[in-house]
């Protein structure tokens, strides 16, 4: 049984079509805030003053319409099960992108998050040479995932275009978000300051994390991770703004570190900072409001 049907999101139309009995979901995602192209951060030379050139960065609207097909097996996801996750990644014209280039060491950032914004996680699918996109993951919870294939195709501009799963049984309750940023807050195992620097859309604003140990001392031992030394994905309340920043060049003076990010509508975001500390990867998340 195949059904059709169109959703009006704000300003975005969404046609998805299911496949029910293959578990096989496609959104076709018009818009470039429901497209992921709400803005990646880029870097900048801190001694200098002058912004470099980011490879993963710069999401001004290259792929203005994109689609990400993704098929589930089994097809039924039930929560703690892995499942294997078949995606493909179609241009504005409809062709299969078959080619990807390497940004910060993966072809692929896949980013998957509960609609609670609850969950969390960044994995990379392996890809072949006809455009087939396979990985592994296994849901925590029942209720609708998305998932952000943030990526960059030969000589075109990065895009993350959006698809959705939805995972059997009971959701979690519905938790609201409510902002601690700037201030202090808890992650995995690691602490932060956060500092957040012209929280206004259609800026650029700057967001910098001091990290702790969980005994209160500053962390000194960051490694690199995924070639630089941090990760920041912000996602709005609604999940149709995406944005994906590094850290600028150079500690901030607190002994930090600042990411850039350019927000296109005011509103509460939530953020996952993803760090690589004695060798293990950590994330520290935290709620912010843009005015």
């Amino acid at each position: 049984m195949i059904t059709k049907s169109t959703h009006l999101i704000g300003r975005a139309p969404r046609l998805c079509m299911v496949l029910v009995a293959a578990g096989f979901l496609v959104c076709s995602v018009h818009g470039k805030a429901m497209a992921g192209e709400a803005g990646h951060g880029d870097h900048a030379a801190a001694t200098s003053g002058k912004r470099t050139a980011d490879p993963h960065g710069g999401h001004d609207g290259g792929q203005k319409e994109s689609m990400l097909t993704v098929r589930t097996d089994p097809a039924a996801v039930k929560p703690g099960e892995p499942v294997t996750l078949n995606l493909m990644i179609h241009d504005e014209t409809g062709a299969v992108i078959k080619d990807f280039e390497t940004v910060h060491e993966k072809k692929l950032h896949l980013i998957i998050v509960s609609d609670r914004l609850d969950r969390f996680a960044h994995i990379h699918p392996e890809i072949d040479s006809a455009g087939n996109i396979t990985g592994t993951y296994a849901f925590p919870t029942a209720g609708m995932y998305r998932l952000y294939a943030d990526h960059k195709p030969p000589g075109g501009k990065p895009a993350a275009p959006i698809a959705e799963v939805n995972v059997a049984g009971t959701p979690p309750p519905m938790t609201a978000l409510v902002p601690d940023a700037p201030g202090r807050v808890k992650g995995d195992e690691l602490e932060a300051d956060i500092v957040v620097e012209n929280g206004r859309a259609g800026g650029t604003t700057r967001i910098s994390l001091t990290l702790f140990d969980a005994a209160g001392r500053p962390v000194s031992d960051l490694q690199p991770y995924l070639g630089a030394m941090g990760h920041l994905v912000v996602l709005s309340g609604d999940g149709r703004q995406y944005v994906h920043s590094h850290p600028l060049e150079g500690r901030s003076p607190g002994g930090g570190l600042a990411f850039e990010a350019h927000f296109a509508h005011s509103g509460i975001y939530k953020g996952w900072a993803e760090f690589r500390s004695s060798d293990a990867i950590h994330d520290v998340s935290f709620v912010v409001q843009i005015d």
